[in-house]
């Protein structure tokens, strides 16, 4: 039986087998992000079946279409780890859209639940643009 030759292991993309640790830690805050969207819709299950919804068509609505995001953003946390130039945008995107639904929250009546949704958006942008991050997804 002829030798077969030995596997060599591949890099990930974007170069060098190793991921820098910012980059692992914006992927880990989008991943975060995608927990807590799983957690808001769990929120609006519990409240439509323990307590008595007004509108309980708007609760499944809006629980299903938390839970179809949660999986877009845990998809482009995997894309971050992988270091994936596709997944820089909609996380962007989905930062400035966290950043526009929270601030009203830490102005207005629900602060505990703006600087949930605000400071993890900060950090993720500021992160991507630091030149660690940045040059790794630009490959």
């Amino acid at each position: 039986m002829p030798d077969r030759p030995e596997p060599r292991p591949t890099p990930q993309r974007g170069g060098g087998s190793t991921r820098p640790p910012l980059l692992t830690a914006v992927a880990a805050l989008v991943a975060l992000e995608a927990v807590l969207l799983v957690g808001g819709a769990a929120y609006l299950v519990h409240g439509l079946l323990v307590e008595d919804a007004a509108a309980p068509v708007a609760a499944v609505a809006l629980a299903a279409t938390a839970l179809v995001f949660a999986v877009a953003v845990a998809f482009c946390a995997r894309g971050l780890l992988q270091r994936a130039g596709w997944a820089r945008s909609p996380v962007l995107v989905w930062q400035v859209l966290q950043l526009a639904a929270g601030w009203p929250a830490v102005t207005g009546g629900s602060p505990w639940l703006g600087v949930l949704l605000v400071v993890p958006a900060v950090l993720v942008l500021v992160g991507l643009f630091l030149p660690a991050v940045s040059g790794q997804l630009s490959r």
